[in-house]
């Protein structure tokens, strides 16, 4: 009967020292936004991260889409992660896939939309799906991830996130921007 009751209290001491995956919560901290090209077709000049209180950074201000963007551009997003915090970014094999503009709109947003639709006026793409995504002034209000939908098991660190839009005519990359995130985990 000792030995079990010692083998039951190693295990819940084992669970308590050693967290789970249920006990940890991923947190991300908004660090900026940069746009390296692409004024022909965004204007964000007005869109900034800011701190909301000691512990959380949210986006806001105002973008512009000059034109509407259909199934002639391509969309992806690709990642690269700082695990030191240095700015020495190697990248990552986790991405969002380039796709048409509209196709990544009705599948990859329309999934995330929810995140996006109570801090943004953004359209609502319906199931039916949304094409051409309509050119307009767009804003964000405090604006932050719900990083429940980020998995426990993705490393920490600084994390940078590069989105390309591309005219497939041409191939050139028409514009390019990154955000980039502070990745961390703490006890839930």
């Amino acid at each position: 009967m000792l030995s079990v009751t010692l083998g039951a209290a190693a295990v819940l001491a084992l669970f308590i020292v050693v967290p789970g995956d249920g006990l940890l919560r991923v947190v991300l901290d908004f660090d900026r936004w940069e746009v390296y090209n692409g004024s022909a077709f965004f204007n964000m000049e007005k869109f900034r991260v800011r701190k909301y209180n000691r512990t959380l950074s949210v986006m806001n201000g105002t973008g512009e889409l000059l034109v509407d963007l259909d199934n002639r551009y391509s969309y992806g997003v690709h990642f690269a992660r700082s695990a030191q915090g240095n700015n020495q970014f190697n990248a990552y094999p986790m991405k969002l896939a380039s796709k048409p503009f509209c196709d990544f709109i009705n599948s990859y947003y329309r999934d995330y939309q929810h995140l996006f639709l109570n801090n943004t006026n953004l359209p609502f793409v319906p199931p039916e799906g949304l094409c051409p995504f309509p050119k307009g002034v767009y804003w964000a209000k405090d604006a932050s991830v719900d990083s429940s939908v980020i998995p426990v098991v993705v490393p920490e660190g600084v994390w940078r996130a590069t989105t390309d839009l591309t005219d497939m005519q041409t191939g050139e990359i028409v514009a390019r921007g990154s955000m980039y995130v502070r990745l961390s985990k703490e006890l839930a």
